[in-house]
């Protein structure tokens, strides 16, 4: 798969000179298990007391929202897009293993939650991404400038239109 690319200098998409390239798989820039543990600790931000989401999990318990939105953001943030391939993540990686959780896990559940969850994804893949950044090129809590957080958004949304794309592309074998 090819890198997007976008200037450092202006942090406007780049056609020559200072480029900054964000790998598929982020853990060519992090280890496995803090991009999980970043991905888990963002994710337990999110109002998970909810009264409405708390009386459906109540009714539905084998339903686990948490768990599917921390396994598809690391599986896309380490380019794993097919859903038949989050399949296998689930039941292979070790990294991902270390979480509790027993549900077996559908295709089917896989595909909708992500297409009824884009936004939640594009958050949480910008969180990611924005924290691989951070970390790779030691900049701290400084504001990182509009134009690379706007990059940063393009490239969350990539990923998830390209889970898409594979997973139209697995369906017509």
């Amino acid at each position: 798969m090819t890198r997007r690319t976008v200037n450092t200098e202006n942090s406007e998409p780049a056609a020559r000179g200072n480029r900054l390239e964000i790998p598929w798989d982020l853990s060519e820039w992090v280890d496995r298990p803090t991009l999980l543990r970043w991905i888990v600790a963002d994710i337990d931000t999110l109002d998970w007391g909810n009264a409405e989401l708390v009386e459906f999990l109540r009714t539905h318990p084998d339903y686990q929202p948490k768990l599917l939105l921390q396994l598809l953001t690391y599986a896309y943030a380490t380019s794993v897009f097919e859903s038949s391939d989050v399949e296998s993540l689930y039941n292979s990686d070790p990294t991902f293993r270390s979480l509790d959780w027993d549900q077996p896990l559908k295709l089917t559940s896989i595909r909708r939650f992500r297409r009824e969850n884009r936004g939640l994804f594009k958050w949480t893949l910008f969180q990611v991404l924005q924290k691989a950044i951070r970390t790779r090129f030691d900049v701290g809590e400084r504001l990182l400038p509009a134009g690379l957080k706007r990059y940063l958004v393009e490239n969350a949304i990539e990923r998830l239109d390209l889970a898409r794309l594979m997973d139209g592309a697995a369906a017509d074998r």
